[in-house]
């Protein structure tokens, strides 16, 4: 019997940062979503990884490092950076999942 049908890290990363486009309007504030737009082709950046230890607060099922990735979407000035999501995704073809930790807001609950 052969493994999961797997994604490359890359295709994943970008599945990560398709779906943090999409959803990050109704996530963040409209501060956060211009200060992205404005500074993400210069300050940028996207890093993917293997999934930290965190993620066991925030899913109930196994984590295993060769079938998820954890991506990080952000912009990196001089001062800070500002880290706008940590998502989980799957690499696994057949079995789809994405979790995403937001950036926490002002009025956020």
């Amino acid at each position: 019997m052969s493994g999961p049908r797997l994604y490359s890290e890359e295709e994943v990363t970008h599945q990560a940062y398709d779906i943090f486009l999409e959803l990050a309007p109704n996530n963040l504030s409209e501060q956060d979503v211009e200060d992205f737009n404005q500074y993400r082709e210069e300050l940028g950046f996207i890093e993917e990884g293997e999934p930290d230890d965190q993620w066991q607060d925030f899913v109930a099922l196994e984590i295993e490092p060769e079938l998820f990735v954890q991506v990080l979407v952000g912009l990196e000035f001089e001062s800070d950076d500002v880290l706008f999501a940590k998502i989980l995704i799957s690499r696994d073809k057949d079995a789809p999942f994405c979790h995403i930790l937001w950036k926490e807001t002002e009025h956020a609950e």
